[in-house]
């Protein structure tokens, strides 16, 4: 459950993730969480939304199990490796929450940035990406967009449209903004913004405990 905003092209990635984890049982605040990695090694960023946990496995494999040249080498492993984890994770189809895990990155083979998508429901098959400015949830991206100010108001929307839905039915957005930029001189990696209750869900978070 997250809110994912990601803009590509040649010679740059800019991944947005929101940070905060709700329980599965009650989908109140339990957390908050890194949503995104940095790989230098692979000149890449790993990014994952939906099942919680599963992008913090898939980190461990890639960065301590998994011999890989680059974006493009590695996508040859990844789906049979996904596929493992997730079903060393218990998760049954139909019943247990999906997750797509993204990677972005500079090709070894091209020099260019390029960037697949590894769905659950799709058996985690690779999906080259296209350059463009991609959202998830559903919001309206405006045209022309400026990074990273455009963020914060394109999440409130994502934040606004979840609020309509059933909770069973609601993707849960919140705590603060953090961006990864992978461009040629190396990563960036910041909080960009907190959303407007976000000390609200941090006071939820502890009160848990």
């Amino acid at each position: 459950m997250s809110s994912l905003i990601f803009c590509t092209d040649e010679t740059q990635a800019f991944v947005a993730t929101d940070t905060l984890a709700v329980a599965s049982h009650d989908k109140r605040p339990v957390n908050f969480t890194t949503k995104a990695h940095i790989l230098p090694h692979l000149r890449m960023i790993i990014a994952g939304t939906g099942a919680g946990g599963f992008l913090d496995n898939w980190f461990v494999r890639v960065n301590g199990g998994i011999v890989s040249t680059g974006i493009d080498n590695l996508s040859e492993h990844t789906p049979g490796n996904l596929a493992a984890i997730w079903i060393k994770s218990g998760a049954v189809a139909g019943q247990s929450p999906t997750t797509t895990v993204y990677h972005f990155g500079f090709s070894e083979n091209t020099g260019l940035i390029h960037s697949y998508a590894y769905r659950s429901t799709t058996g985690f098959k690779a999906e080259p990406l296209p350059y463009a400015l991609a959202v998830k949830p559903e919001c309206t991206v405006p045209s022309p967009y400026n990074l990273p100010e455009d963020i914060k108001p394109m999440m409130d929307e994502q934040r606004a449209i979840q609020a309509t839905l059933p909770e069973s039915e609601r993707i849960f957005i919140g705590g603060e903004i953090q961006i990864h930029h992978l461009t040629r001189d190396g990563f960036r990696v910041f909080t960009h913004a907190e959303f407007d209750d976000f000390a609200l869900d941090k006071e939820a978070v502890l009160n848990r405990f």
